[in-house]
C-alpha cells in the first residue's frame, strides 16, 4: 500500500510539473486606435478625408505576444493593426485587394506558429519509455496542444480583416499580415463608396 501511495504521489508530482508547461493559447483582444491621437501627433490632416480616418499600428514583438500569443515576426510575418473610423453618413466597402501592400492569409500565418502536437507527444512518449509516469502528461499535453492550435486558428481568423462594408458612423478594427520584409513607411487603403462606386484613397498614418 505504501509503495502504491508513493508511486501515485510521484505520478501526481510529475504531472503537475510537466503540465505547467503544456501548450496553451492566451491572447488579449485588440484595443481601438484613436483618431484623436493621430491628429495631435501629426499636427495636420494627413490620412483624414471627409470624416474617414485610417490609422495603422505596426506590431513589435511585445505586441505579438500580447495580442497573438506568438512571435509571428520571427516567422517572417509583420502584423499591422488597421483602425478605420468612418464618421461620415456614407457606407464604404473595404477590400484587401485595395491595400497597396500584399496581405497574407491568417491561415498561412497561424499554420507557421502552431504548436507541434506530434512533436510534443513524441518527446513525452520517448521519456515515458524510461519513466512511465510521463505517459499521463503526454496524453493530456497532446489534447491541450490540439486545443491551443484550434483556439489560435479561431482567434487569428476573427482578428484579421476581411472584405466588408464599413457602415456610416462605424469603424473597422482588424489586423492584416504582410511579409516582414515589405516596405511599410508609406502604404494606402482605398475605400469604395458603396452607393456611388467612387474610390477614396487614404494614406495610412502610423501610430
Amino acid at each position: 500500500m505504501k509503495r502504491l501511495t508513493s508511486v501515485f504521489g510521484v505520478v501526481v508530482l510529475v504531472s503537475i510539473i510537466f503540465l505547467s508547461g503544456c501548450a496553451s493559447y492566451n491572447a488579449c483582444a485588440l484595443n481601438n486606435l484613436t483618431p484623436v491621437f493621430v491628429q495631435k501627433s501629426t499636427g495636420n490632416n494627413t490620412g483624414i478625408s471627409n470624416d474617414v480616418v485610417v490609422i495603422g499600428k505596426i506590431f513589435n514583438k511585445a505586441d505579438c505576444k500580447k495580442y497573438l500569443d506568438r512571435d509571428v515576426i520571427a516567422e517572417g510575418y509583420q502584423p499591422i493593426q488597421l483602425f478605420i473610423q468612418n464618421s461620415s453618413p456614407k457606407n464604404y466597402v473595404f477590400s484587401l485587394i485595395r491595400i497597396s501592400i500584399p496581405c497574407v492569409r491568417p491561415e498561412e500565418v497561424a499554420e507557421k506558429v502552431h504548436t507541434s502536437t506530434a512533436g510534443r507527444a513524441t518527446a513525452y512518449g520517448l521519456g515515458a519509455l524510461l519513466f512511465w509516469p510521463l505517459a499521463f502528461p503526454a496524453i493530456i499535453d497532446g489534447l491541450k496542444s490540439s486545443d491551443a492550435n484550434k483556439n489560435l486558428d479561431n482567434d487569428f481568423s476573427s482578428k484579421t480583416a476581411r472584405d466588408q462594408v464599413i457602415g456610416a458612423h462605424s469603424y473597422l478594427n482588424k489586423l492584416i499580415f504582410v511579409p516582414a520584409n515589405e516596405g511599410l513607411s508609406n502604404f494606402t487603403v482605398t475605400l469604395m463608396d458603396q452607393e456611388s462606386g467612387e474610390l477614396k484613397e487614404l494614406q495610412v498614418v502610423n501610430q
